[in-house]
Formats: structure tokens, sequence, C-alpha cells
């Protein structure tokens, strides 16, 4: 079960408040008393009917934004912390338009956090019982492990095990460093079945003593390069995308929760690769 949620404001100045790592929730300055939208966000499922038979035709399907809506107690101590100094704290993180970082800690899973941009923030001060409700979107809706997992070994190496403890699919990045022998021209990369997720890039010397490969399967943020480090191109990130075959009905290598088989391999020479990933969760 979740334990404590942290949050992040953008302002270089805003205040901190920590809580008694030891206190009781009802004890904290700020209370939560309730967080809407942890569950996974409703799928935007597109169909299309058929001209002359029953049912629809499948089109593709989505996740759109994450709404996160907290709803926060005050308990002042009547002496540093009036319910207006808490509430004015709170403007510092839940101010309209600004972006903010939650972290998500737990008993029973690492931590996680999310980012959004702070929809409404509405308060009662007049209340016995006074509430804060603070509204954030998120256009990213899911849960981010908040620790990269980083893996190495060598290309043409045997198969290797990943157990990707995400409950959606996730990306990776992976950079191969040229160790010995001849430059190699093709890097396939594997992941799960090689009938569905086989990735290759060709071009001479993709790994050299001058340059290393790097590409990224990260939604948004895919990309295949060479970075160069020395030589006449020392300095220079020339983009590999016209290099890249994907066969038909293959994707990008992707992590699916669960156990996943992974392998990297060239044509010549001796080569070291990394492997980076986040684990992503689609609800708490």
């Amino acid at each position: 079960m979740l334990t404590e949620v942290k949050a992040y404001s953008s302002l270089q100045t805003a205040p901190s408040l920590l809580l008694a790592p030891n206190g009781r929730a009802e004890n904290d300055f700020i209370q939560i008393r309730n967080i809407d939208g942890l569950d996974p966000v409703v799928a935007s499922v597109g169909t299309t009917p058929y001209g002359s038979s029953d049912g629809e035709a499948y089109v593709g399907s989505s996740v759109l934004s994450r709404n996160l809506v907290l709803t926060l107690h005050p308990n002042p101590d009547w002496d540093t912390w009036s319910p207006e100094a808490l509430r004015r704290l709170l403007y510092s993180y839940f101010m309209p338009k600004q972006a903010v970082r939650l972290l998500f800690m737990s008993d029973d899973m690492q931590d996680v956090d999310i980012r959004g941009v702070v929809e409404s923030f509405a308060a009662n001060p007049f209340s016995k019982d006074p509430e804060y409700i603070a509204s954030v979107i998120c256009p990213d809706p899911y849960f981010s492990a908040t620790t990269a997992i980083v893996l190495t070994g060598n290309a043409n190496d045997p198969d290797i095990d990943i157990d990707y403890g995400g409950s959606i699919p996730g990306g990776i990045q992976v950079e191969v460093d040229w160790s010995s022998g001849t430059n190699p021209s093709l890097i396939s990369i594997d992941v799960g079945n090689p009938d569905i997720s086989t990735f290759e890039v060709s071009m001479p010397n993709i790994v050299s003593a001058n340059n290393y490969f790097r590409m990224s399967s990260f939604p948004r943020s895919k990309y295949v390069e060479n970075v160069y480090t020395s030589g006449a191109n020392k300095g220079k990130i020339i983009s590999l995308l016209s290099n890249v075959t994907i066969a038909e009905g293959s994707t990008w290598p992707m992590l699916q929760p669960g156990s996943n088989s992974f392998s990297l391999g060239t044509d010549h020479g001796v080569q070291a690769w990394q492997l980076t990933y986040l684990e992503k969760f689609g609800g708490l």
C-alpha cells in the first residue's frame, strides 16, 4: 500500500515542509485524505463499422492523460504553521499552470513518480473541517520507476533473460562500444520473439574506436545514432534512422511485462553493450 507521497515544485524558491518519519498521518501538517486517479486510465478504443456485416473493425487504441486529484487537510500547530501559512505553502506547489512532480512510496513496490501540470487548486478555508483539492493533469499517464536498471554484456553472447517488473511495455536504450577487432557494419537487437521484434541497423564502421552506437525505443523519444568521440567527426551526432531495417510486422524492441529474452549481435569484431530501462506502471 502507499505509505508516503512527496510533491516537488518547479519553483526554485518553494518552501519545503518535511514530515516526521515516524509520525501519524492525522498529525502531519498536510494530511492526504484521498487520491483519485491512481487506477489504470481508461483507453480510447477506435473502431469503424463494417459496410455490409455486423460488428465493427478495430483500428487502434490509446491511453490519454491521467488526472490525479489530491484531497489535502491542514493540521496547523497554530504557531509556525497556521492554516493560512499551510495554504500559501501549497500554492507554491499546486498553483494552476505550474509543473509538479509527484513521488509515490509504497511498502510493496519500488518508488515511482509522475509529472504533470496543475489544473486547479480549490480550498474551503471557512469550513470547520477545511480541505484543499488539487487537480493535476499528467500528459504521460504512466508511473515510472525512479531508478533506472542497467545491464551490460558483449555482442554475440548468448541471450540473457530480463525480468521486467512493470505493468505496461517499456522502451530501452542501448549503447554499443568498440572493444577490438574489425569494425562491424551490422547491429541486430532482438527482444522476445525475433519474428516480431527484430531490429537491424547496417552501416560501414557503425562502431569503431572513434564512435559508438546508441539507440532508444522510449515512446516519443525514439532515435538511432552514431556519437563520435574522436577523429574528423569528433563531437558530431549523426542520425542512422535511414539505415534501420524493420521487417514487415516487426516493431521497435520493447520490454513486455514478465520475462524477456534479449540479444545483441554484430557481424565483425568484439563490442560491449549497455542496456538501460525504466519500469513503467499503468496504475498503483
